[in-house]
């Protein structure tokens, strides 16, 4: 039997559709923040008509049928951006991601992999697009590769090189924005993968495969990486001996479990042989090559069971359904042996040192959550700002971490008429704050308003969807 969303969900999806037909807006009194350039413009008005900016300035004057939205002096950013999210994950997911993107800040994410089909994505996309429904701009670039049998469900195959080029014609005629490679890929399948995905024109993101080293990968011209973990294995000495291990296992019929089980002795080996030369040389030479890095820091948290409170309000937001399978023993966490659980906290504070090593040689950076109702206590929305947090607590200044989360995404996108500044002919996806978040990011938890293709949420609006958000999670599901 079909599942129905609650009354109170229904509702809050009900309100977003009926302000497509949303009339042009003039924001006045705002303060213009440069994200690239660290630059305060005070005192400026937004002209924004449809789904663009068409004018900035001072004196801006209003026309009769224009709406008026007083930022009383607020700091105005382009939209937030999640590069690696999954909200496909079940039949529903999209009802209660959407808001609580927005509510977040968060006007534009990644999906990266789905068991939806392509053509209901897509469909959802074009609505999202069109002012239909009301959400993040969404980038469709969930076709990931795996060698057989798959680590997830609804995967494309590729055990060979001829299967590998196979798999991408076929992600190309269904009009993916980009191929993913993941884990448990060969080496010849995985370079064949980039080969082909090269000669469509789309670009190669995702896991490095196990079987394959750092050198190789960027030598094959992978474009995005997802996850920070490899990086932190290729500046350790010994990593060629880990992903020889991985390929032989493979190459001897080994299956998932006994490959996870071999990847688990990794973190001892990364911690004994993480060189500081060597991790300079590996991320100059990242830097040098474009490789775009979605670390998603921010998984740790599961793993570390450093979860919220069930009361805490975005746990009370999800679907009753949602928190009950969170609540049980999860696959992952039932893998992991006691020396990884020993040698969590040191391992983790590896990674976040060498993010910022990352950071600082150059290596662009994308920010992302992983957020997921497949992936307990990885929340939509709120899991993108714990992330950025992290960016901070790991060395880099609030106007660093936002550039990874405004800037960084809609260029490597390749976006039309979206690129991180607020400037004339924009699309207008921007969020009004009430405190500069050059100072700090806290003032990104409780937005003055949201502006998504044009379409305003104020904080009535905000504030309103949460406590729509609230009651359909306390209704559950019927």
């Amino acid at each position: 039997m079909k599942r129905k969303a609650p009354a109170a969900l229904l509702a809050v999806l009900s309100t977003v559709s009926a302000t497509a037909a949303h009339s042009d807006v003039l924001l006045t009194d705002v303060t213009l923040v440069d994200v690239e350039s660290d630059a305060l413009v005070p005192g400026q008005s937004v002209d924004i008509e449809g789904s663009a900016i068409a004018g900035i300035g001072p004196d801006i004057q209003t026309r009769a049928d224009v709406d008026v939205l007083d930022g009383a002096g607020g700091y105005l950013i382009p939209g937030l951006w999640d590069s690696h999210v999954h909200i496909f994950s079940t039949p529903d997911e999209p009802q209660t991601a959407l808001p609580l993107y927005l509510i977040n800040g968060v006007t534009g994410v990644r999906d990266m992999g789905a068991l939806w089909p392509i053509e209901d994505q897509q469909a959802l996309q074009v609505r999202i697009e069109t002012g239909e429904v009301l959400g993040p701009r969404l980038i469709l670039s969930g076709a990931w590769v795996d060698g057989s049998p798959g680590s997830w469900p609804g995967m494309f195959l590729a055990d060979t090189p001829q299967e590998a080029r196979a798999v991408v014609d076929r992600i190309a005629a269904e009009g993916w924005a980009a191929v993913k490679s993941y884990s448990m890929l060969t080496q010849e399948t995985y370079l064949a993968l980039a080969e082909a995905a090269s000669d469509h024109g789309l670009g190669l993101v995702g896991h490095i495969p196990e079987p394959v080293a750092m050198a190789t990968a960027l030598a094959a011209g992978q474009d995005g990486m997802e996850h920070f973990g490899r990086v932190t294995k290729a500046c350790a000495t010994r990593e060629g001996d880990m992903v020889d291990g991985i390929r032989d296992a493979l190459a001897s019929g080994a299956d998932l479990q006994a490959v996870m089980a071999r990847m688990a002795g990794h973190n001892a080996i990364i911690l004994e042989t993480w060189d500081a030369a060597l991790c300079e040389d590996v991320l100059a030479r990242m830097a040098a090559a474009e490789l775009h890095v979605s670390p998603t820091l921010v998984v740790a948290d599961f793993y570390t069971g450093n979860w919220p409170a069930p009361d805490a309000p975005r746990m009370r937001m999800l679907p009753a359904e949602v928190r009950a399978a969170w609540d049980r023993p999860d696959f992952r966490l039932q893998a992991m042996t006691n020396e990884v659980r020993e040698l969590a906290q040191e391992s983790i504070a590896l990674d976040r040192r060498t993010f910022a090593m990352a950071h600082e040689a150059g290596v662009p950076i994308l920010a992302s959550s992983d957020a997921s109702f497949a992936n307990p206590y990885l929340f939509h929305g709120f899991s993108l700002l714990d992330e950025l947090d992290i960016y901070v607590a790991a060395g880099l200044t609030p106007r660093e971490a936002l550039y990874t989360a405004t800037v960084a995404p809609p260029r490597f996108f390749g976006l039309t008429y979206q690129d991180g500044t607020i400037a004339v002919g924009r699309r207008a996806d921007l969020v009004l704050l009430d405190a500069n978040p050059l100072d700090g990011l806290e003032t990104l938890r409780r937005p003055m308003a949201v502006i998504v293709a044009g379409q305003v949420l104020d904080r009535a609006a905000l504030d309103a969807t949460e406590a729509r958000l609230l009651e359909a999670g306390a209704e559950g599901w019927q």
